[in-house]
């Protein structure tokens, strides 16, 4: 047996790293997350971009997700208006001024004035879980929390996603911080009444498990609602088998200050699931149900 090693006082550079992060959790880093936009740029960011702009009363050309000369243009007039540095370089100081004047809800249904965050799960560099066909987990969330969010915003919700496009949260942030912190601090410098963080589960040990599963955060009533609602309306609108609803000891779970359910919606490990995955019908019936059990969370 190895001599006992004697015990000491934390050191002050120990002491203080401990505390830079305690407040990293507190305040929050940045209201967004979205990728440095420019000239040349296309995909879903841009889309984004190009309705902002347009809610804005700036003309950015069709919603085609190509950043062209007329999105170039309306980039910059709405920089001049906001007082920013002119350069049609859509980067942190665009995005945040885009995302302040967005923050009013305009729409007149019955979510109107909530703020709603959804979380795709993984993105960038991190895949997520990967099928035994190639697909990626970061794919399926991304898809399904877009459709999510457009059919909030039809009912008069203000949502904001982590992400808007395949990267990393917070990788545009200066500095740059963990991608876990950056989802958090997204919910919570906007107020949220309301996180979705969107996963697919895997289980390789058992190719047969199939279903759909709610994670929420321990000795919160209200998280354990919410995921039980999300995940019954997931399973009767999507027909996916409803597992069960559980404590989650997430990260995104933990430390965010408003009601929080992180959904496993199938299981890359199956094929039925992965070919439904894989269809936009699906991925739609499941936001249907992702949105329908969000206002019937909020509205009862």
């Amino acid at each position: 047996m190895g001599k006992a090693r004697p015990v000491t006082a934390p050191s002050t550079k120990a002491i203080a790293v401990a505390a830079v992060a305690f407040i990293l959790l507190l305040i929050p880093v940045r209201g967004e997350a979205a990728p440095l936009l420019r000239l040349g740029d296309y995909g879903e960011s841009v889309a984004q971009l190009q309705r902002m702009l347009l809610a804005a009363g700036f003309d950015p050309g069709p919603v085609d997700g190509i950043f062209g000369p007329r999105t170039q243009a309306a980039t910059m007039a709405f920089q001049e208006s906001a007082g920013l540095v002119i350069d049609g370089i859509v980067g942190p100081q665009t995005w945040g001024a885009l995302n302040r004047l967005g923050g009013v809800s305009r729409g007149t249904g019955p979510l109107r004035g909530r703020v709603i965050v959804i979380d795709p799960g993984h993105g960038g560099p991190e895949p997520g879980a990967i099928s035994y066909w190639g697909d990626k987990e970061k794919h399926f969330t991304l898809g399904i929390a877009t459709k999510t969010r457009r059919y909030l915003e039809d009912q008069g919700a203000v949502v904001v996603m982590t992400r808007y496009g395949d990267y990393s949260p917070g990788s545009d942030w200066s500095p740059r911080p963990d991608e876990l912190l950056a989802r958090v601090s997204i919910a919570n410098s906007r107020g949220a009444d309301l996180f979705l963080s969107i996963h697919i589960n895997a289980y390789p040990k058992d190719p047969g498990v199939s279903g759909v599963m709610g994670f929420y955060r321990a000795g919160s009533w209200e998280s354990q609602r919410l995921a039980r609602t999300l995940a019954s309306n997931v399973s009767a609108s999507a027909g996916l088998r409803y597992i069960d609803t559980q404590v989650g000891p997430y990260y995104v779970l933990n430390n965010t200050y408003m009601p929080a359910a992180l959904m496993e919606i199938g299981f890359v490990t199956n094929w039925n699931d992965v070919n439904l995955l894989r269809q936009d019908w699906f991925q739609d019936a499941v936001a249907k149900g992702l949105a329908r059990g969000v206002r019937e969370f909020l509205l009862r």
